[in-house]
């Protein structure tokens, strides 16, 4: 797998900015119950991307930096992520549609601004549309019938109030790519600071990367077919049906997300909120019957479609909470690695070991919002700083090494004793093995900070795990491992071993996507190979360093663990 491109890697610390906005101002808002927090959250990200377009004004920076921002939104506590995801990268496709057609223009920002705050507003009314159903567009025309009779005409009828929030969007978009604009020269004028500046904050303890997986639950192919079909399906079923039949599609949901998806149903599981939708859907329809809405035929027919809005909420939440857990289906995933020959995965990973510092750099949420032009000027002047550090090769403690079977991963597991007696923190890998008749037969996985142990691989023709080389892997045990190995683990730790690195890293599997993430990382590597390819290793994952290696057929376990922690505190 090559190294990542420079525009990936602008558009990895653009998408980095993007998401630490939406995990903590959103976090904020969210918590704060603020009335327009998506659009908040979009003339933020309008501003941020056109200062960064001005700042490296390339093609392709801002589709790129809002797809990686989109799926790094899968950190987001929430259980229905899709929305959110899809409304993000589509803010990024528009701003870049804009700026390519106006060629970089003051004019083709502030076209991209308003196109992405339009959108903000459109993807809302389809989702509203789509979680409560025909109820609600219905619902809504009686309520601007009832108040055209209360205070007379307004003007484009049931259009005209979307047609005035639609405008003020607009001019909202395109005052915050203004804000963009002026925040971009700022930035570029001021430079980057030194490297160590003070980040404004305290770090916030982050999930690892990754998408939802609904508490540990195996997704499955079946299911996704099954939720992907069952949406579309259901919706029709949910507008032809009368009140009582509508309860089939939503118990059949409600009965499988019972039983295969508790995890996300907790999350779901607000009683309050869904009592206070029914009750406020079901009082509107009979407000707007009793006064002589649409309907008027008393205000028992206004409880079917508060109670048939109710139904549509429960059964759309449900399904994309499925579906959110089931998209982490390792397949997909590998199918991602694919887009742009593995250039989108690897972005992926250097904008998730850029988050923890933009987060840091980030004030509360109310700091941001009260003064949000000095706030994101001062991450803006930041930008290549972090840039830099994707850039930098990672730090290499030592490499232990000898031949097959001579016990590299003995020594590495007494240097790993040896640090922790000294308070030190250790993460990463070891794979413990079983020799037979001369050759690895299996090995396992031990992630270090955790402590867990996974089967990893063996040579047992009759597993069913899919063929890597002589070997079978487990597909569990590497998206452990290269979870273990990610830059983004909090606490961090202070030394990360990785045992071992080989032929399969070289080609780009085995934990070669996580030693590519790890550029820029400031933690140090301990690093186990195979003495053939000591030299091979470093030119591939550490060019230009020249750390000490020690071979473990030459050299004790307890003199290799001193010298290498001699070199970590040296």
């Amino acid at each position: 797998m090559s190294r990542l491109d420079p525009l990936w890697q602008r558009a990895a610390v653009l998408g980095s900015l993007w998401a630490a906005s939406e995990i903590v101002l959103g976090s904020f808002l969210h918590n704060a119950r603020f009335p327009l927090a998506g659009h908040v959250l979009t003339g933020i990200a309008v501003a941020l991307l056109v200062a960064g377009h001005r700042r490296w004004p390339e093609p392709g920076l801002l589709v790129r930096a809002g797809l990686i921002a989109a799926l790094m939104k899968s950190l987001s506590p929430s259980a229905v992520l899709l929305g959110p995801m899809v409304a993000i990268a589509m803010e990024g496709l528009l701003m870049e549609v804009a700026v390519r057609v106006l060629r970089g223009s003051v004019g083709g920002y502030v076209l991209g601004g308003a196109l992405a705050m339009s959108w903000t507003l459109a993807h809302r009314l389809v989702t509203l549309t789509l979680t409560y159903g025909p109820d609600l567009v219905r619902l809504y025309a009686d309520m601007v019938a009832l108040a055209e009779r209360q205070v007379g005409p307004i003007p484009l009828g049931p259009w005209g109030p979307l047609a005035a929030l639609a405008l003020l969007n607009v001019a909202v978009g395109a005052g915050a790519a203004v804000l963009g604009v002026r925040l971009g020269a700022r930035a570029a004028a001021a430079g980057s600071p030194r490297s160590g500046a003070d980040g404004g904050g305290t770090p916030r303890p982050l999930s690892r990367p990754g998408f939802a997986t609904g508490g540990g639950l195996r997704p499955s192919l079946p299911y996704l077919v099954l939720w992907a079909a069952a949406l579309p399906t259901g919706l029709l079923w949910l507008a032809k049906m009368p009140l009582a039949w509508r309860m089939i599609p939503v118990a059949g949901a409600l009965a499988l997300g019972a039983t295969r998806y508790r995890n996300v149903l907790r999350r779901l599981g607000r009683p309050g909120f869904w009592i206070a939708l029914l009750v406020l859907t079901m009082l509107a329809g009979v407000v707007v019957s009793a006064l002589g809405g649409r309907d008027g035929g008393g205000w028992l027919q206004g409880l079917a479609p508060g109670a048939g809005m109710g139904l549509n909420a429960v059964f759309v939440t449900l399904c994309f909470a499925a579906l959110s857990v089931e998209l982490a289906h390792p397949l997909l995933r590998k199918a991602l690695e694919r887009v742009g020959g593995g250039s989108l995965h690897l972005a992926l990973q250097a904008a998730f070991s850029t988050l923890p510092e933009v987060v840091a750099a980030l004030p509360g949420g109310r700091e941001l919002l009260r003064n949000p032009s000095a706030t994101l000027g001062g991450l803006l002047s930041r930008a290549d700083e972090w840039l830099a550090a994707l850039r930098a090769s990672p730090r290499v403690l030592g490499v232990i090494t000898a031949g097959r079977g001579e016990g590299k991963t003995t020594a590495a597991s007494v240097v790993v004793d040896t640090l922790r007696r000294e308070g030190l923190r250790v993460g990463g890998v070891l794979t413990p093995g079983e020799i037979r008749d001369g050759r690895r037969w299996s090995f396992d996985l031990v992630d270090l900070a955790s402590g867990r142990r996974i089967p990893m691989a063996t040579r047992d023709p009759l597993s069913t795990w899919p063929a890597m080389g002589s070997f079978r892997l487990n597909p569990e045990a590497l998206a452990a491992g290269r979870a273990a190995l990610s830059p983004a683990q909090s606490p961090s730790p202070d030394v990360l071993v990785v045992d071992e690195i080989g032929p399969w890293e070289l080609g780009g599997d085995g934990w070669g996507p996580a030693l590519d993430a790890l550029h820029g990382s400031r933690t140090p590597l301990l690093l186990v190979v195979r003495r053939s390819l000591v030299s091979d290793v470093l030119r591939r994952f550490a060019p230009g360093s020249d750390p000490p290696v020690w071979d473990a057929a030459a050299l004790s376990a307890d003199v290799i663990a001193r010298d290498a922690l001699a070199a970590l505190r040296g």
